[in-house]
């Protein structure tokens, strides 16, 4: 790749940062104060973990592939373990948000429960996804680095 090539593809890690980085501000703001033993606040930070998550995916995948191009082994296997770990907590997660989603359900009104139930679903079929996609990111990318070694 050329020195202009390697500059205009370079420039695109402080883009991915700032995708990652601002909805994570904006996650962490929302969270606060942190409720862990409180059901109701496990139910709705795992529904915003879950919306937060799809800009800084992509973040991801631009360093990732920023990391091929320039042969940035170091940064490439860093990603595809901040890949991994953050499809683990999804999964880890997904268990401890149906319960919740369970135990909740039962405190909502007939009349809530058709939307209730459509919120909880959206999170948990968007957690689900993005799990698959973190994960597929992280092992593509450690393949690629075993591949080229």
């Amino acid at each position: 790749m050329s020195s202009r090539g390697r500059t205009l593809v370079g420039v695109l890690v402080p883009v991915a940062l700032l995708l990652i980085a601002s909805p994570a501000a904006d996650l962490v703001a929302a969270l606060l104060p942190m409720r862990p033993g409180e059901v109701s606040w496990r139910f709705g930070a795992y529904g915003l973990i879950t919306n937060s998550l799809i800009t800084p995916i992509l973040g991801l995948a631009i360093i990732l592939v920023v990391s091929e191009h320039l042969e940035w082994t170091r940064s490439m296997i860093v990603t595809a373990a901040v890949c991994a770990v953050l499809a683990l907590i999804l999964f880890a997660g997904f268990a401890l948000f149906v319960l919740d989603y369970i135990q909740l359900r039962q405190a909502v009104g007939r009349a809530a429960r058709g939307p209730y139930d459509a919120a909880a679903f959206k999170a948990m079929l968007v957690a689900a996804l993005e799990a698959g996609v973190l994960l597929a990111m992280s092992l593509a990318a450690f393949r690629a680095r075993l591949g080229a070694e």
